[in-house]
């Protein structure tokens, strides 16, 4: 039996339309009208010495990406390290020291749209300790054995605050007792004896920060009849932190669960 012509039509067009999913006529048939999404690139500085890692999110929007960088001043002048449709770059074989600002652009056909946020990134001869990434609550460290912890610290010329390095940590504390942390600031300080400030803060989940000695006990108890897992963290107070001249800091130090004792209220 021969097939009717309109219905011949109509089987085409059925095979030219999925076809279309698989070809170069899918950008065209499906893309999305709407423009390209602000976005900012996700930076790692400290996983090589001297390399800034970066990423971003994919766009279908989006022809291409542009990657701008500048290095940082009060006044920013960009220039393009990366033009392409991957979705990320490394920039390496930066001078120590060096500090950059970034930014995201696109393109659709033919009007450019430029990234309204900066992202930050510095050159460090110093990687990151090997308990991150415990930056946030969530991805704290488990601490029952003594652990050696770096927070490293920048601050920009075209940026209003620091970029300062937080550690977070737990310990799980059996119902009706207390453990005694004891930190020990390792590097940037001219005085380390027992009961000297450190640049370090402490502060434990619900309670006011404390401002860290040098080789003292600091107390985290549980005064409840369950074991909980108690949540604090560590980061390094500005006051100091920089000299006039200088733009990096890194804070080392270690962290040791001393003893778990009886609690007293």
């Amino acid at each position: 039996m021969m097939i009717k012509f309109p219905r011949l039509i109509c089987i085409i067009c059925l095979i030219i339309f999925v076809s279309c999913k698989e070809n170069d006529f899918e950008e065209a048939l499906f893309r999305t009208n709407s423009d390209p999404f602000q976005d900012v690139p996700v930076i790692d500085s400290l996983k090589t010495e001297n390399t800034v890692y970066l990423s971003w999110s994919e766009d279908i929007a989006s022809d291409k990406f542009y990657l701008m960088r500048a290095e940082d001043s009060d006044t920013l002048e960009f220039k393009c390290i990366y033009e392409g449709t991957l979705t990320s770059f490394v920039d390496s074989a930066l001078a120590e020291f060096s500090r950059y600002v970034y930014r995201l652009d696109k393109i659709r056909g033919q009007k450019k749209f430029y990234g309204n946020t900066y992202a930050f990134g510095y050159a460090s001869s110093v990687r990151k300790d090997e308990n991150e990434c415990n930056d946030v609550e969530s991805q704290a460290s488990f601490l029952e054995y003594d652990l050696v912890c770096n927070l490293p610290c920048v601050r920009y010329i075209s940026k209003t605050e620091p970029v300062i390095d937080e550690d977070w940590f737990f310990v799980e504390i059996p119902p009706l007792r207390s453990a005694s942390i004891v930190l020990n600031q390792t590097a940037g300080l001219d005085n380390q004896s027992t009961g000297s400030d450190t640049q370090l803060m402490l502060l434990v989940k619900g309670t006011e920060p404390i401002s860290v000695k040098q080789n003292v006990e600091n107390l985290i108890s549980n005064p409840t009849y369950s074991t909980r897992k108690m949540y604090f963290k560590v980061y390094p107070t500005t006051t100091g932190l920089f000299s006039a001249d200088s733009y990096t800091a890194v804070i080392e130090y270690t962290i040791s669960l001393k003893q778990v004792f009886k609690y007293t209220s």
